[in-house]
């Protein structure tokens, strides 16, 4: 992945807690640019997604369920390993309300491990 950025997965969560939610946006928008770029098409529309989840949240599932399915498909063909986690992801939001800050932290490890693998 040519103009990849690690990011710290620990430091996502912690900078979306301070910046209340802000950073998770940033980070959510270059994270769909990076999924995009995995595949060699536009999965997603980061503008439109981006878009959409702020103003109807429930558009954030959708988010999540692509770039959950984007992993499945692509984390294996880089020697990464990855499992859907989407379910847990929603049983964690509805009952502890941190499922988006586990998926933050799952998926941003997952392409870390993808562009060490690529590096």
């Amino acid at each position: 992945m040519q103009n990849f950025v690690k990011r710290d997965p620990l430091m996502v969560i912690v900078f979306s807690i301070i910046t209340c939610g802000i950073y998770m946006i940033y980070w959510l928008y270059k994270t769909m640019l990076q999924m995009n770029e995995l595949t060699g098409k536009e999965t997603i529309n980061p503008m439109l997604m981006l878009i959409l989840s702020i103003c109807c949240p429930p558009v954030m599932l959708y988010v999540l369920y692509v770039m959950d399915q984007t992993l499945v498909a692509e984390a294996p063909k880089r020697g990464v390993q990855w499992q859907s986690n989407f379910v847990l992801w929603i049983i964690l939001s509805l009952l502890a309300g941190v499922g988006s800050f586990v998926a933050c932290f799952q998926v941003q490890t997952a392409l870390n491990q993808i562009a060490e693998k690529e590096a």
